[in-house]
């Protein structure tokens, strides 16, 4: 059960950094190419008129998604270092998941933003690239990482507590 224990976290550090490689990747490429669709024109979305300001709008926010995407992902990449270091109850611990909730916290607020104003500019099935929608699975990610967040807590004090009678 150890070595499977190990494979799987081994796996999941493997994702975690492949998403942290590849989204600070796209991240950089879209914020060079990015501008340079906008004000050139060389695409732009129908859907919306051609409005660039609505264009850089949606540009903006996908960056804010790209870069809040990526502080999880960093958050979640202490834990599992020091979870693989055998550090379960350490405060670094609690540091990373509270970055890790500010994150989900964040991308649900932004979600449900965007999908009330793409309802109200009437881009909601057009753009299938644009993260909306999401923002019950944010939810839902936020209260486990809460409940998560919450047994560590518990688990740091009686481990302090069990330090300090020794």
């Amino acid at each position: 059960m150890k070595k499977v224990n190990q494979f799987l976290l081994g796996a999941i550090q493997a994702l975690v950094d492949l998403g942290i490689i590849s989204n600070g990747l796209l991240g950089i490429g879209f914020l060079i190419v990015g501008p340079i669709y906008i004000f050139t024109n060389a695409i732009s979305f129908k859907q919306i008129g051609n409005n660039w300001a609505i264009e850089l709008l949606l540009y903006f926010d996908i960056l804010l998604f790209m870069a809040v995407f990526l502080y999880g992902c960093l958050a979640l990449h202490h834990i599992l270092n020091n979870i693989n270091l055998q550090k379960y109850f350490a405060p670094a611990n609690m540091v990373a998941l509270r970055k890790l909730m500010f994150s989900f916290l964040i991308l649900t607020i932004l979600d449900g933003i965007n999908t009330v104003v793409n309802h109200f500019i009437n881009i909601t099935t057009q753009l299938d690239f644009f993260p909306c929608g999401n923002y019950y699975a944010y939810f839902i990610s936020l209260i486990i990482c809460y409940l998560v967040y919450f047994i560590f807590k518990r688990g740091l004090t009686l481990q302090n507590e069990n330090n300090s009678i020794i």
